[in-house]
């Protein structure tokens, strides 16, 4: 016909493209033939093993530093605020580290960027193994705080990516549900050792990140980079035509205002603030509170009460969720966000109940209801928070979302406690306030699930996946 068409090859389909000039004739020769090389099966799964073995012992020393609250306030001569500054400089750390990844995520070297940040959070704990100035403990936990932001947003990304078909969901909650028993690992431990030995919890952490590390430090790089290509999904979204004339569609003015005008994707984000402020605030106080308000002083009913609760919210309820999500059709159902409406306001409902009876059993039962659904509704929204942002900006909206996270929730959300505590005198009126702020959590969702209802958002149901798997047996 004329020069401006493209032809195909005789092994594609016999059809023309109408192109507008060179440079969309280079993109789609890019896009159309990206780098093919053959991923395994087995090799995807070990590193799914290992990253979550890794977000388990990353975990340990928050596990140690809210099991033992009560002896090193007393070997350091701290203060509830001063102590709280051990969660909210960490939350600064991240918060810079976060900036930081979105910055050079996608120049890096995956492979050694993490391997790079997982020794550097090895080395900063031993100031907490050698019991050093308070000044030094807070440079570590800033220092921590930079370097396993890296992990905590990369890895979700790598799933979602590398995630074998039919199985992204399940290596999801995997992942997620390691996080908690980190925390649990960190409870053993003092359960083990006692709370005097608090410092040999973050040498232990250490050692087991350094043996991980080790062994994924044998996987090839291409493991970790994100420009392969699953051909399951290779012929869906190869290019962005429009649908009269398979012309290429212009893309919007700039990234942020493409993140900036997406309401349910910043709804989502204030809603997953909300959840993890009042989670990570129960979490770094979990003992102290057991030990202050309910008065128990033994250590093995602290160890299964934070032990029961955490685990039984992380891992059923995560399951859960994951069964919710599949029930409705997946991240990409037009009832993901009213599923987790209905979730989340069943948890802030036990969470406000949870202190009406001074019993420690009563307050565990409860706080393990208010968890599950929490956790529940948070796993829906991992999920559908990938379903709702197109694939061109997802990882610069996730960076930025980090940011945010940290700067709304790790980072006040511990010492906010603390500061709480000190004006209403009691840990009971805490609770309160953190639930009813958790009501916040379920206006959002309800808000975006009606916005989505009535602007008939488009849902991003098919992605590049990142590798082309052997066709193997596991």
């Amino acid at each position: 016909m004329s020069s401006n068409l493209r032809k195909k090859s005789d092994n594609d389909e016999k059809e023309d493209v109408p192109i507008k000039s060179s440079e969309e004739f280079n993109k789609i020769n890019d896009i159309n033939k990206p780098p093919k090389i053959l991923l395994s099966k087995k090799k995807i799964w070990i590193l799914m093993i290992l990253i979550s073995l890794n977000h388990a012992f990353l975990y340990i020393s928050p596990g140690i530093l809210s099991s033992c609250i009560t002896q090193i306030k007393f070997e350091l001569n701290l203060s509830d605020e001063a102590y709280g500054m051990f969660g909210t400089i960490n939350g600064f750390g991240a918060l810079i580290g976060s900036i930081i990844f979105t910055l050079v995520i996608e120049r890096a070297n995956h492979k050694k960027l993490i391997i790079s940040v997982l020794l550097l959070n090895c080395f900063c704990h031993f100031a907490f193994y050698f019991k050093l100035s308070y000044t030094a403990l807070i440079y570590s936990r800033f220092i921590s705080g930079f370097a396993t932001i890296f992990c905590f947003t990369y890895f979700p990304q790598w799933v979602d990516k590398f995630g074998i078909l039919h199985w992204v969901n399940f290596m999801q909650t995997f992942v997620q549900i390691s996080k908690t028993i980190g925390n649990v690992l960190g409870y053993f431990i003092y359960f083990i050792l006692g709370s005097k030995k608090w410092n040999y919890g973050f040498l232990i952490e250490s050692i087991l990140v350094a043996i991980v590390v080790f062994f994924m430090k044998m996987i090839p790089k291409d493991y970790y980079d994100k420009n392969y290509i699953d051909p399951e999904r290779e012929r869906v979204n190869k290019l962005n035509y429009n649908s009269n004339n398979g012309i290429i569609t212009e893309e919007r003015e700039t990234v942020m205002k493409d993140i900036l005008c997406n309401l349910p994707y910043i709804l989502l984000c204030l809603y997953k603030s909300n959840r993890f402020f009042i989670y990570v605030a129960i979490q770094f106080w979990f003992s102290n509170y057991l030990q202050t308000t309910l008065l128990v002083q033994e250590r093995h009913v602290i160890f299964f009460s934070y032990s029961i609760t955490m685990i039984f919210a992380s891992f059923i309820g995560n399951i859960f969720g994951g069964i919710i999500l599949n029930l409705i059709g997946g991240p990409n159902s037009k009832h993901s966000f009213i599923a987790m409406f209905i979730l989340q306001l069943i948890s802030v409902f036990f969470g406000i109940f949870s202190n009406k009876v001074n019993s420690v059993y009563y307050f565990n039962a409860m706080m393990s209801l208010y968890n599950f659904f929490n956790f529940a509704s948070g796993m829906i929204s991992i999920s559908s928070s990938f379903a709702i942002m197109p694939k061109t900006i997802k990882g610069t909206a996730n960076g930025i979302f980090s940011v945010v996270l940290n700067l709304t929730a790790f980072l006040p959300a511990p010492y906010a406690y603390a500061s709480i505590k000190r004006i209403v005198g009691d840990g009971k009126y805490v609770i309160n306030i953190l639930m009813y702020y958790g009501c916040f959590g379920c206006v959002e969702l309800f808000i975006a699930d009606l916005y989505m209802r009535l602007k008939k958002v488009k849902l991003y149901k098919e992605e590049f996946r990142v590798a082309t798997l052997k066709d193997e047996k596991i």
